[in-house]
């Protein structure tokens, strides 16, 4: 943090502050994730904390209403001849 001329007493108040609000284990895992990254912002840790805590919905499935939805496709048969051995095209 010197390095970079940050006030590391600043950011590590900050990131212990987010154990406060978060569980312990997963600021620990925030923190670890933040060092192999060399990114030591307590910024950089509340935005893994931010992220990781909200909750994505898996996709579900496709449902079509109407017939006229669906899709009609016709796929020509790929000219697999390029493929050939002999190098003639």
């Amino acid at each position: 943090m010197e390095q970079r001329r940050m006030n590391p007493f600043h950011h590590i108040r900050q990131i212990v502050a987010l154990a406060e609000i978060y569980a312990p284990e997963e600021v620990t895992r925030a923190i670890e994730d933040a060092f192999h990254f060399k990114a030591f912002s307590c910024d950089y840790n509340a935005n893994l904390l931010e992220r990781r805590s909200r909750k994505v919905k898996e996709p579900g499935a496709l449902h079509l209403t109407r017939s006229s939805d669906l899709l009609d496709l016709t796929i020509n048969k790929p000219d697999l001849s390029i493929y050939d051995m002999g190098g003639e095209k």
